[in-house]
C-alpha cells in the first residue's frame, strides 16, 4: 500500500503526458491537390458561367456540351478524391448515429462536407446540361444555376482550407 501511496503522484503524471501525447482526428488531412483542382475547376465553372451570361439556345448546344462534360468530369473527380481520404473516428458522431438510430432515424453519414459539395456542382451541370440541350437557358435560370454552383463552391472551398489549419 505504501508502494501505491508513494507513486500515485508518478502514475498521475505519467497517464497525464500520455493523455496529452494522444490526438484524436476528427476531420481528414489537408490535401493540396485537392485544392488546387478545386481551385482550377471553379475558375473553369465562372468563365463558363461568363461566357453564357445572356443565356443560351438550344440550336448552340453542341458548341457548349464539351465544356458541360469537362466541368461534370472535374466535380466527380473531386469527389472521388475527397471521398478516398481515410475517414477518422469520431466516437461523437458514433454517439449521435446511436441516438438517431434509437429514435427510428438516419444515421449522419461519414462523407465529407467537400465531398457533398462536389457531387451536388456536378449534378448541378449536369441539370444545367439537360436543359440547355432541351430549351436553352433564359438569364434568370442561369442566375439560379451559377447561383447554386457558388454556394457549395463556397462550402467545399472553405471545408478544405479549414483542413491546413
Amino acid at each position: 500500500m505504501n508502494f501505491l501511496r508513494f507513486n500515485l503522484p508518478f502514475i498521475a503524471l505519467l497517464s497525464f503526458t500520455l493523455f496529452i501525447g494522444c490526438q484524436a482526428t476528427l476531420a481528414p488531412a489537408y490535401d493540396q491537390a485537392i485544392v488546387e483542382k478545386v481551385t482550377e475547376s471553379s475558375d473553369l465553372a465562372m468563365r463558363f458561367f461568363a461566357e453564357v451570361d445572356g443565356g443560351t439556345s438550344s440550336e448552340s448546344f453542341a458548341v457548349r456540351e464539351p465544356v458541360y462534360n469537362v466541368l461534370i468530369g472535374a466535380f466527380e473527380s473531386l469527389k472521388l478524391q475527397a471521398k478516398a481520404r481515410p475517414v477518422p473516428e469520431n466516437v461523437a458522431l458514433d454517439k449521435i448515429n446511436e441516438l438517431l438510430r434509437a429514435k427510428g432515424s438516419s444515421a449522419i453519414s461519414g462523407e465529407y462536407p467537400s465531398a457533398f459539395a462536389f457531387e451536388k456542382i456536378a449534378e448541378t451541370f449536369r441539370k444545367m446540361k439537360q436543359t440547355d440541350r432541351e430549351n436553352g437557358i433564359k438569364p434568370l435560370a442561369l442566375q439560379a444555376f451559377k447561383g447554386q454552383v457558388e454556394i457549395f463552391l463556397d462550402q467545399a472551398i472553405t471545408y478544405e482550407s479549414f483542413l491546413k489549419r
